[in-house]
Formats: structure tokens, C-alpha cells, sequence
């Protein structure tokens, strides 16, 4: 064995002393070894090392995971237990196989992007027969039986209009930096609503915005389902298309996708044989949107939250829930809390256990709803004891299973907002003299 897979798996590095079962959102649900990082690194030693052969059961082990990062965050012996779980699903993959509708999708839809929009597109046009909307407007629940969609979910409809059909190339021009947008599947297809405020956001602080059209999934569904070489291919498809506007900065309002960018880019950009120059140059510009509004606006300040006077927005009062692959994988914690604070008419309260992971994990709140439901419960446990009229995170696919958790438990009444909706609502107009923006007046078109 390998020094880098003695350091990853071997006794020396995991002492099995539990921490990781402490923090674990898995084994809060399902206390079972096997469930915490503990008894899976122990699996994937075993299956190195020779003495277990991979089968259905270690595959479903594996895929028990939410890789929220939690138990590498915590384990005093700083095992890199997210890289070995995916390294051991991709061997999963290649030995056991992926389940095949599963492959399906991950390798000729997910990795297809026209079949994707024309997969979405026509789920769009039949969606009212499939689904039901829910009061309020919340989004939607299954008219009749589908697999992995239990009758009690609240799902968000398919948009009427995908983000990148409304926007594409360039779609504001200032004097600032020019700035791309990634938006991600989630918000393209789910959430136009937020990537269009991200670029009202942006467009507020000169800068010029692009919005490449060529832009594919981030490949993050395939890599840790074991799709690694469509995960590869993606992520070359995604340098290319947004290398060729000469940006200064890819900004991302998907927690997912900014940490997949980040954290597993290189890897799969130098495993295609991309140069090293290329891909640091394209990874250096990769900033969440709260990072990039961090370090523009220089927040530093925090206003007390202003009364109310006629005519004014309400003081609203909001927590913040941070995803997972915004704070551990990309180390954006600070920035979220310093932006709401420094909102006029808002008030922030923290919340319990406010970094601990949703239960929402991407596919695996399809296929183990069961468990993702009871971890999601948890979390709006903590919400509701901190008293916010409005939950606040920074990543779509914890919004939606959050209002689901929230609707399930009978207070669809919380609002669950994207930053950049809060920012883009409650910002004051930074402007200088004349009314011009920070970097000079722009054009928006869309």
C-alpha cells in the first residue's frame, strides 16, 4: 500500500476513538458502525487490503453518506475521509458497477447536456399532470405514484423560463471586473429567480457579467456517484466555456458547485490532461457569490437593525443555516453572517448547531429519503428555536429541503431565502456622486 493510502486507511491514521460517530448526521438517524466514517474506513481498508470483496451491501454502505465533511472536520487525526469515499466509490464503480438506471442517468443525461435540457424541458411541459401545487404556492407533490418521491415531499416545480434561456453571453457591462456566472443545474432549471438577482447584485457593484451558454452541469451528481470520467469530461467542457470570456473572476451561488469547482477541479482537469497553468488559472478565479460581495463592499461594519418607519421595508428577522460544501469545503463562514449584519432592517439571531448538514446530500435524499428526513427534522428543530421570521443559506439544494422539512412540520409560514434574494431585497444602493454605481453606470439586458 501506497504511503498516501497507509495515511488514508491504514490503523496508524484512523485510532477509531468515535469522534467522527459524534458529528456524524447518518449515525444520529441510523447508530449503526457502519453508518459514521469510523466503520466505513474500515470497510474501505478491508477492500485495499484483500480480505473483503466489494459487493451490493459494501456499495450500499458507501453510498450511506452525506459527505457533508463533518467527521473530516472533526477527526482529531485528520483522515481525509471525503477523498476516500469518493476514491472508494470510484473503485465501487468500476468492480460492482453502478446500478443501471442510475448509470443512465448519470453517464448519458447528466453527462449529455442537450439531452439534459430536453429531458428537463419535456418534464416541464408534463409536470402538471405528474404534480400537484401545495397552498402558498410552496411547490409541488406527486399526483400519482413515482420512484424515489415520496407523496409527503414538497418538491419546486420545473421554472418556466431556465436561466441560461433568459440569460446568456454578456448581459451586463460596467467598468468593474468581468465577472462570469456559473449557475449550476439547481439553479438553472429550479431557481432562475436566484441567479437573475445575483446578476442585479453584481450589475449594483459595475461590474461587467457574463453568463457563457456552453456551461454544463459541474459534474458533481457523476463524481461521487462513481461517473468519474463523465465528471472528467464536464469539468473540461466548463473551462472551456468560460476560459474564452477572459473573466477575472467565476462566482457560483451553489454551495455544491462552488466546492465541487474548488475542491475536486484540479484533480479531474490534470486527470484530462489539461496543462497545470490552465487549470490553476481557472481555478484561482472560482469565488461564491458571498465571497466575491465580501470582499467588494469591505464589509465590516454591522448596523443595528433600523425601525420601522412608513413606507419602509419591514425589520425582518433571519437565520443562517451554512451548507456544507460552503464552510468545510470551501472555508465561507464568516462572510454570510458579516454580509446579513451589515444589512439595514435586519436582524440577525444565530442558530443551533448552524453548520451541521441538513440531511439534503443530493441523491441521497432520493434514495434514503427515510434517513434524510429524520436528519432534515433535526435541523428545522434548531430553526424554529431560534425565532427567525426567514431561514438564510447560500445553496439551493439545502433551500428545497429545507422548505420541505419546514412544510412537513407545519411552518411553510419561515421563509427560506438564497442570499443573494436577501441581499438583493434588503442592500442599501452603494452609490456615488451623481448616482453612479461603484464602478460607473452599466446596460442590463436579459
Amino acid at each position: 500500500m501506497s504511503e498516501d493510502r497507509q495515511k488514508r486507511f491504514g490503523r496508524s491514521a484512523c485510532v477509531k476513538c468515535g469522534t467522527c460517530q459524534t458529528v456524524c448526521p447518518v449515525f444520529s438517524v441510523l447508530p449503526e458502525e457502519a453508518s459514521a466514517a469510523r466503520g466505513k474506513l474500515a470497510l474501505a481498508e478491508a477492500v485495499e487490503q484483500g480480505y473483503l470483496d466489494e459487493s451490493d451491501a459494501y456499495r450500499e454502505y458507501l453510498e450511506k453518506c452525506l459527505l457533508c465533511g463533518a467527521c473530516e472536520e472533526a477527526c482529531p487525526s485528520e483522515v481525509q475521509t471525503l477523498s476516500t469515499m469518493l476514491d472508494a466509490r470510484k473503485r465501487m464503480a468500476g468492480n460492482v458497477g453502478i446500478r443501471p438506471a442510475k448509470r443512465l442517468i448519470l453517464e448519458q443525461v447528466v453527462g449529455d447536456s442537450r439531452l439534459l435540457d430536453l429531458a428537463l424541458r419535456t418534464g416541464r411541459t408534463f409536470q402538471n399532470l405528474l404534480f400537484k401545487r401545495v397552498p402558498a404556492d410552496s411547490g409541488i407533490r406527486r399526483r400519482v405514484p413515482l420512484p424515489l418521491i415520496t407523496p409527503d415531499r414538497t418538491l419546486p416545480g420545473l421554472a418556466k423560463t431556465f436561466f441560461t434561456d433568459r440569460f446568456s453571453g454578456q448581459v451586463a457591462t460596467g467598468k468593474g471586473p468581468r465577472v462570469g456566472i456559473f449557475a449550476g443545474c439547481m439553479t438553472n432549471y429550479l431557481y432562475p429567480g436566484t441567479g437573475e438577482k445575483m446578476i442585479g447584485l453584481l450589475t449594483r457593484e459595475g461590474v461587467s457579467v457574463f453568463v457563457p451558454s456552453e456551461q454544463v452541469c459541474c459534474g458533481m451528481p457523476a463524481l461521487v456517484g462513481g461517473a468519474s470520467e463523465t465528471a472528467r469530461e464536464l469539468a473540461c467542457k466548463n473551462l472551456e466555456a468560460f476560459e474564452k470570456y477572459g473573466l477575472d473572476a467565476v462566482v457560483t451561488g451553489c454551495a455544491s458547485c462552488g466546492g465541487n469547482l474548488k475542491e475536486n477541479y484540479r484533480e479531474l482537469l490534470l486527470e484530462a490532461g489539461i496543462e497545470e497553468k490552465r487549470t490553476e488559472s481557472f481555478l484561482s478565479k472560482i469565488l461564491d457569490i458571498n465571497e466575491f460581495l465580501h470582499r467588494i463592499r469591505k464589509v465590516d461594519a454591522v448596523r443595528e437593525p433600523e425601525k420601522r418607519e412608513d413606507g419602509d421595508l419591514p425589520i425582518l428577522t433571519v437565520t443562517y443555516h451554512h451548507p456544507c460544501h460552503l464552510g468545510r469545503l470551501q472555508g465561507v463562514k464568516d462572510e454570510p453572517i458579516a454580509l446579513i449584519r451589515s444589512l439595514p432592517r435586519v436582524r440577525y439571531v444565530p442558530m443551533g448547531d448552524n453548520e451541521r448538514c441538513c440531511g439534503m446530500g443530493g441523491s441521497f435524499s432520493l434514495e434514503h429519503y427515510d434517513i434524510s428526513k429524520e436528519v432534515n427534522d433535526q435541523k428545522i428543530a434548531r430553526i424554529l428555536e431560534s425565532g427567525a421570521d426567514a431561514v438564510v443559506t447560500s445553496c439551493p439544494a439545502c433551500i428545497m429541503h429545507i422548505r420541505d422539512g419546514l412544510i412537513r412540520n407545519g411552518r411553510g409560514d419561515i421563509k427560506v431565502l438564497h442570499m443573494a434574494e436577501l441581499l438583493e431585497r434588503y442592500s442599501l444602493e452603494e452609490e456615488g456622486e451623481g448616482g453612479e454605481p461603484r464602478y460607473g453606470r452599466m446596460g442590463v439586458r436579459g
